[in-house]
């Protein structure tokens, strides 16, 4: 799978349904996503995510004000690491993206 912002959007929505169906935002716009959850759960998952589309450690997220909110600016990877998105995501996942 190519690595690009519409990607990444597509499997923080399939993450964000996973935990609890939380609410996704998207302030692309002003250089940010973000999912409506603090839980560590999720906040792994997401940098799990993030290492797939950017290479490990090479992201910036915050967590304040209820919400899970990854910052945009980093260059994407040429492919995703599907190894990690497999690890982040419901077993499913490749399906529901397709669907």
């Amino acid at each position: 799978m190519k690595a690009n912002i519409e990607n990444l959007k597509k499997v923080l929505k399939l993450c964000a349904e996973a935990h609890n169906n939380c609410e996704f935002a998207d302030w692309e716009e002003e250089g940010q996503l973000g999912i409506k959850s603090e839980s560590v759960p999720l906040v792994a998952d997401v940098r799990m995510i993030l290492d797939a589309f950017f290479g490990a450690g090479t992201h910036d997220i915050s967590v304040e004000w209820g919400y899970t909110t990854i910052w945009l600016g980093e260059e994407f990877l040429d492919e995703v690491n599907e190894y990690a998105l497999n690890l982040a995501l419901p077993h499913d996942w490749k399906y529901r993206l397709a669907a």
